[in-house]
């Protein structure tokens, strides 16, 4: 049978409808490869992740985001200031902090994966667990400014995931532009907040 616009049931024509699809898809893709590198510590046993009060969506400064890290005991990284751009923090519960960059205009909490996001993740051993992420087949690894790793799926090329040497934290770059997102994070323009 030849899906076309006639053979769709109402609500898949509605494009709010198939985005909001995409997003809750690219949400699942994103939970699943993290569970999937964050229980591959290769063997090292794994510390307990740190639990705190759960923040946001909410519009954040650079001091806000600095203040978090000093909170939190360690850096929470991003793509630097932008222009024009609301920084909208989220902290899970469990320790997740994710820094989205919104185009004036945009509401904080809008539903849309249109969006670049940095997310900071408390991983054991990141770069070892990342080290073994890019040995599997379908997995991409890319060099990073300061001895970084970076890894991404071909399946899924608009998140990059990186570590640092001795740190025990992941970082997760996304972008709705796969070039975009490696670019991010090959340049160097992936930092902590200062």
């Amino acid at each position: 049978m030849v899906v076309n616009e006639r053979t769709l049931r109402p609500w898949a024509r509605d494009s709010r409808v198939r985005v909001g699809v995409i997003v809750a898809v690219a949400i699942v893709v994103a939970i699943v490869v993290w569970l999937l590198v964050r229980n591959n510590d290769n063997g090292s046993s794994s510390s307990a992740v740190a639990t705190g009060p759960a923040i946001g969506p909410v519009a954040a400064t650079q001091d806000r985001l600095r203040a978090l890290a000093d909170e939190e005991g360690h850096d929470v990284y991003w793509i630097g200031p932008e222009d024009n751009t609301t920084y909208e923090l989220t902290r899970t519960s469990a320790g997740r902090i994710f820094v989205r960059y919104l185009p004036k205009g945009v509401p904080v909490g809008v539903d849309r994966a249109d969006y670049t996001i940095v997310g900071t993740y408390p991983v054991p051993n990141a770069t070892g667990v990342l080290q073994g992420l890019a040995q599997k087949s379908g997995e991409n690894k890319l060099s990073v400014p300061n001895g970084g790793i970076a890894v991404y799926s071909s399946s899924q090329p608009t998140n990059v995931y990186v570590a640092y040497p001795g740190s025990n934290l992941q970082i997760e770059v996304f972008d709705p532009s796969a070039d975009r997102a490696q670019r991010l994070v090959t340049s160097g323009q992936l930092e902590p907040v200062q």
